[in-house]
């Protein structure tokens, strides 16, 4: 029953079954389970955001971690510091100038990053200490920080001292000085970091969100403080005071839900190299406003979908069975006999090229009618002047031979060779009817012209034969060579007064006859050369047979493995070669 509905509908109705069935009742059900699974995915996206702002903190944070630790290592490294430190003084201006040179590398280097104060705490004996910069080991030893750098082995140590009120820390960085010749310590540079210098450039990515930022040593005081009405307030202090920020130390990182001051809230945390808490609070109440908007929002696009959808298919459809409804009258009133009937192109769709197609096709059979009825024309036309041309055999023998006889009572011996050359040219031409001749008769017919084009304008041509005793027996088509041979006499020496050399050579290649007619002529343009070469290979031509009629004839007898070529220059003669196929598979059937 179904399918026999379906096979009754046209197809715009057809299509837009299609459409509901296939895309708009699945886009309207996905859409509804992928809203019922909003809630979870929004927290993820959330959970998402807080995660990528975390990671950024954290690589700001790393950032400035490593540079400072960059620069305790540039001056740890510095040969200039590393020889003041070491060397052996004996004089107490030995003493102030390394000194000098210290204090300046110290300068230099705290215009690129601020520190509060840089200390060296050196071994060296000779060296006396200037009560700022440069101290004895003996001092480090009564700090607090000094400890840890004994216990562990460390590239940095990095220690907190904080005020009474916990209100800021001071950062405090270390490193030891080592002689990496002898690999032994020498000293130790210790520089002391304000807690505004590592995170006052630091914005708050959160703030239009309502959320911020909090940044935990290990111990959990506050570093860093950037929270908007998140309810940690500002200056410093502790988590204990904080209980949803304690569970940011049960894992390396991770994220929880919890309520902040009321607000329902996302908690987002990482750890850094110096084990501090980069944590990132937002509150989810926009986030929950945003989905009822885009609940209202999915149900408006919806409709305006399905409304959309069946308004463009309707229109799509209706434009396309109309192009295909045109299409089929078109092929009917090619049918009926409108050939060459063609149809406007729309856009480059798949129509478009079915319609291209049926121009084509119908361009195609009107050219081809036609050329089957010029072909048919044609025909008519050669046959009408092959019977005007045939002419009495004996009666034209039976004249040339009283003509000769007349000649020779009057004892005119050129009138008379003239005369047997003439009947010999007939004779060969007509040959009794037939098409195909021995290569010799036919070299015989163009010998006959040649001798009387001799008598006309004697002693201004010479002649060269070079035939091969094997292409003698060849077939050929009759009346071959004697147009070519015309066309050099009419057009070749023009400039010389009919005076110029003329040579035909026959060869065997395989099985093929091969004929080369050249000439020393005032040859041909290429533009004159191409021209030649269209008319001999399609272009009709008025009067006689000519070129063109001789390139037809032996195509018909011969088909495609014939093949005629003619090479010429100005000034450097015109040579013609045709390639003529003897095997008898290769030859079609003349007539």
């Amino acid at each position: 029953m179904i399918a026999g509905y379906w096979n009754r509908i046209r197809l715009l109705q057809k299509l837009i079954l299609i459409v509901i069935l296939f895309l708009i009742f699945p886009v309207l059900v996905i859409g509804y389970v992928l809203f019922s699974a909003s809630l979870s995915l929004a927290q993820k996206e959330g959970r998402d955001m807080l995660e990528k702002v975390a990671y950024q903190l954290n690589e700001n944070i790393e950032y400035r971690i490593i540079g400072y630790q960059n620069t305790l290592m540039q001056l740890s490294l510095d040969s200039g510091i590393t020889t003041t430190l070491t060397q052996s003084y004996q004089s107490l201006g030995e003493e102030v100038m390394g000194l000098q040179q210290i204090n300046s590398a110290v300068s230099r280097i705290r215009s690129y990053f601020p520190m509060k104060s840089v200390r060296f705490y050196k071994s060296n004996p000779t060296l006396h200490e200037d009560g700022g910069t440069v101290l004895n080991m003996e001092r480090a030893d009564k700090q607090a920080w000094y400890a840890d750098m004994k216990d562990e082995n460390r590239s940095f140590y990095w220690y907190f001292n904080w005020k009474k009120d916990h209100s800021e820390p001071s950062l405090f960085l270390s490193k030891w000085l080592v002689d990496y010749l002898s690999n032994e310590k020498y000293g130790i540079i210790h520089v002391e970091v304000t807690n505004r210098a590592l995170f006052d450039q630091i914005t708050n990515p959160l703030a239009q969100k309502k959320g911020g930022f909090v940044v935990l040593d290990n111990q959990g005081k506050v570093l860093a403080n950037e929270i908007d009405s998140a309810g940690v307030g500002e200056g410093g202090g502790d988590v204990a005071q904080y209980p949803y920020l304690k569970k940011v130390y049960e894992a390396k990182q991770g994220w929880y839900s919890t309520k902040i001051n009321g607000l329902q809230s996302l908690v987002v945390y990482e750890t850094n190299r110096l084990d501090w808490k980069v944590v990132t609070i937002v509150s989810q109440e926009e986030l929950w406003q945003k989905l009822q908007l885009v609940k209202k929002a999915a149900i408006a696009v919806s409709m305006l979908f399905v409304v959309l959808t069946v308004t463009v298919l309707a229109g799509f459809g209706l434009r396309t069975t109309k192009r295909l409804n045109f299409l089929v009258r078109s092929m009917r009133r090619v049918r009926s006999g409108d050939m060459g009937l063609t149809i406007k192109v729309h856009s480059k769709d798949e129509l478009a090229d079915l319609e291209e197609e049926f121009n084509a096709m119908s361009i195609r059979l009107d050219q081809s009618l036609r050329e089957m009825s010029e072909a048919r024309s044609r025909a008519e036309t050669e046959k009408l002047n092959l019977l005007q041309a045939q002419i009495n055999p004996h009666f034209l023998y039976n004249t040339l031979a009283l003509v000769k006889s007349m000649a020779m009572d009057v004892g005119s011996s050129e009138i008379s060779g003239t005369v047997d050359a003439l009947a010999k040219f007939f004779r060969l031409a007509l040959n009794r009817g037939g098409d195909i001749l021995p290569f010799k008769e036919e070299l015989e017919h163009v010998k006959a012209y040649l001798d009387i084009h001799e008598s006309r304008y004697p002693g201004r041509l010479i002649v060269a034969f070079d035939v091969e005793e094997a292409t003698l027996s060849c077939d050929i088509v009759k009346i071959t060579l004697q147009p070519i041979v015309e066309n050099a006499l009419l057009h070749a020496f023009v400039h010389t007064g009919g005076r110029g050399r003329l040579s035909i050579t026959a060869s065997m290649r395989q099985d093929t006859l091969c004929i080369t007619i050249a000439d020393n002529g005032s040859g041909i343009s290429q533009e004159q050369l191409g021209h030649l070469l269209e008319n001999a290979y399609g272009a009709s031509e008025r009067g006689g047979f000519g070129m063109y009629n001789v390139n037809e004839r032996l195509k018909r007898h011969y088909g495609e493995s014939y093949q005629l070529l003619i090479r010429s220059a100005p000034g450097e003669g015109t040579t013609v070669q045709l390639f003529i196929p003897q095997k008898n598979g290769l030859i079609a059937t003349a007539g």
